[in-house]
């Protein structure tokens, strides 16, 4: 896996505020911190694109009453 650095600037003040808090939240490092906060924009950002597909799905002559049905009936068959 090829890496690329990426550089941003902070005020010192919000710097030794964020190291302050980064081990409160659980990461050991910048690095850490910032590779997960990647990660779920990315997540974020892929979940709403297929939500914005199935939004403009249409199933005609399915009610939700059939769903539910539907539900109900796998729910039984899980048992």
């Amino acid at each position: 896996m090829t890496e690329t650095q990426v550089i941003f600037r902070l005020e010192k003040r919000m710097l030794k505020e964020f190291d302050e808090t980064l081990k409160m939240s659980g990461f050991k490092t910048r690095n850490e911190w910032f590779r997960a906060a990647i990660r779920s924009f990315l997540e974020d950002v892929e979940r709403k694109k297929v939500l914005k597909k199935l939004s403009k799905l249409e199933v005609k002559g399915l009610e939700e009453k059939d769903i539910k049905e539907m539900v109900k009936e796998w729910r039984s068959e899980k048992k």
